[in-house]
């Protein structure tokens, strides 16, 4: 994958997330968007090595909403802040 195209794969990604942490905010858990973002990371974006920060991201999110509990919405919303800011990381060493 080049620079571009795994920058563009990054910003899709980052847009999936951000709109997944929207959706939390207003109390609702859209299984369609993690399983988006999953794909997305599945699909050439895992597959590079300066990604791998972002793989383990996404098993942290994931693991976030396996346990229905009172703190599901804050500490996913968490998940989600820490994978965007994974992502920026890869993004800004993308130049």
């Amino acid at each position: 994958m080049t620079d571009l195209e795994l920058s563009r794969a990054l910003r899709t990604l980052r847009r999936t997330v951000q709109m997944l942490e929207t959706e939390l905010r207003h109390g609702r858990l859209d299984e369609g968007l993690l399983a988006d973002i999953a794909s997305q990371l599945e699909n050439g974006i895992a597959s590079d090595e300066r990604c791998a920060v972002l793989v383990r991201g996404e098993d942290s999110l994931r693991e976030s909403t396996l346990t229905p509990r009172p703190e599901l919405l804050g500490d996913t919303i968490r998940a989600c802040e820490k994978l965007k800011d994974a992502i920026e990381g890869v993004l800004a060493r993308l130049g």
